[in-house]
C-alpha cells in the first residue's frame, strides 16, 4: 500500500504542475496577441524609416565619406594590441548587442541566441579580435560569465511598449559610443582602484535576437547594426532595361531631388534613429519570439503532463488491483485452511 501511496502523492503533484504550466500558456496567448500587434506596428515604422535613409543615401557618391556612421568610412589604426603578430593586416574589436529574456521556461529561446554568440566569439577570438558585448536580458549575462567575457553594459529585457522605447535608445546610445571610440573604460592595476580611463572602440557592431517568424518558428538572427548598410544600386536605383511603369518618374525624381539644409546635418539626425529603429525592431521581436516560445513551450508541458498522468493513473489501477487480488487471496485460503 505504501507503493500506492507515493503514486498518489505523484499524480496529485504533476496535477499541480500541469495547472501551472496551463495557467501560463493561457496567459502567454493573452499576451502574444498584444505583442504581435506591437511589432508589426513597429515593423511598418521601421520599414519606411529604412526606406527614407536608402532613397538619401542612393543620391550620395561617396557616403563614407560624407559620415562615419557608414560603410565604407575610413577607421583610424587598430591599437597594438589588436595587430596579430607575423601579419600586416590589422584586425579590429568587434561589438554585440546579445537580446535575451530575464526569465526561462521559454523552450530553446535563449540557448539559440546564446550558442550563435559563443559561436562568433570563439570565432572571433581565433584570429585575434577583441569582442564586447552590451547584453539586454538576465539570460545572456549570465550565459557570457561562463566562458569569461564581461557584459560592458547590461540592461533588463522590455516587455511592454514603453520598456522597449526607453531601453532601444540607451542601446543606441551605447552602441554609437562604441562604434565612435568614445566609450570610456576605466583600467586597473588589480587593486580595484582606477588608474587611468582609456576608450572603446570597434569596428562593427552586430545585433543578435530572435527574429518572430510566426507562432511556431523563431530564427536566430546576427545583423549588422553599425557601420549602417549603404543598399546596393540595385537595390535603390532603376537599371537599363527597367521596363517598371514609373522608373522614368523614379529617374527624374532622381535629378531634381535636394536636401535643406544640407546632407551632412539630416544624416547627423537621421542615421542615429535608424539605429535605434533597428533595435526597436529586434526588441519587439524578441518580446513576440519569447511569448511565442513561452505559449509552445507549456502547451508541451501540458500535454506531457497529462500524458504522466494518464501512465500513473494506470500503473495506479494496476498496483491497487494487485494489491486487492493479493488480499482475496488471502482470505480464501485462510478459509480453506480453516475448512481442512
Amino acid at each position: 500500500m505504501a507503493n500506492l501511496k507515493e503514486i498518489r502523492n505523484r499524480i496529485g503533484s504533476v496535477k499541480s504542475t500541469r495547472k501551472i504550466t496551463s495557467a501560463m500558456s493561457r496567459i502567454a496567448a493573452a499576451r502574444l496577441r498584444r505583442a504581435q500587434t506591437a511589432m508589426e506596428n513597429a515593423r511598418q515604422y521601421g520599414v519606411r524609416m529604412a526606406s527614407i535613409v536608402s532613397e538619401i543615401l542612393a543620391e550620395i557618391d561617396d557616403p563614407g565619406a560624407m559620415h562615419p556612421m557608414l560603410r565604407g568610412a575610413v577607421a583610424p589604426a587598430a591599437p597594438s594590441h589588436l595587430v596579430m603578430p607575423g601579419s600586416d593586416t590589422k584586425p579590429g574589436a568587434i561589438g554585440f548587442i546579445v537580446v535575451t529574456s530575464e526569465r526561462g521556461l521559454c523552450g530553446g529561446f535563449n540557448s539559440a541566441v546564446n550558442r550563435q554568440v559563443e559561436r562568433d566569439i570563439k570565432g572571433l577570438r581565433e584570429q585575434g579580435r577583441e569582442v564586447h558585448v552590451i547584453t539586454v536580458g538576465r539570460k545572456g549575462r549570465a550565459y557570457l560569465k561562463t566562458y569569461n567575457q564581461a557584459a560592458l553594459a547590461h540592461h533588463a529585457a522590455p516587455t511592454k511598449s514603453e520598456e522597449v522605447v526607453d531601453t532601444a535608445k540607451q542601446v543606441a546610445l551605447e552602441a554609437m559610443a562604441l562604434f565612435e571610440g568614445t566609450w570610456e573604460l576605466e583600467d586597473t592595476d588589480g587593486d580595484g582602484v582606477g588608474d587611468t580611463m582609456s576608450t572603446v572602440k570597434v569596428d562593427e557592431v552586430r545585433l543578435v535576437f530572435n527574429y518572430f517568424r510566426n507562432v511556431i518558428t523563431q530564427e536566430v538572427h546576427s545583423d549588422k547594426l553599425l557601420p549602417v548598410p549603404i543598399p546596393e544600386p540595385a537595390e535603390t536605383s532603376s537599371g537599363e532595361g527597367d521596363d517598371r511603369p514609373d522608373s522614368g518618374r523614379a529617374a527624374a525624381t532622381h535629378a531634381i531631388r535636394a536636401f535643406e539644409p544640407d546632407t551632412k546635418q539630416l544624416l547627423d539626425h537621421l542615421l542615429p534613429v535608424a539605429v535605434e529603429t533597428a533595435i526597436q525592431q529586434a526588441l519587439y521581436n524578441s518580446v513576440a519570439a519569447e511569448v511565442a516560445a513561452r505559449r509552445t513551450a507549456m502547451d508541451s508541458a501540458t500535454d506531457n503532463a497529462t500524458e504522466l498522468i494518464g501512465e500513473l493513473t494506470l500503473q495506479y489501477n494496476r498496483e491497487r488491483q494487485a494489491a486487492i487480488t493479493s488480499e482475496l487471496m488471502e482470505i480464501i485460503g485462510g478459509a480453506e485452511a480453516l475448512k481442512s
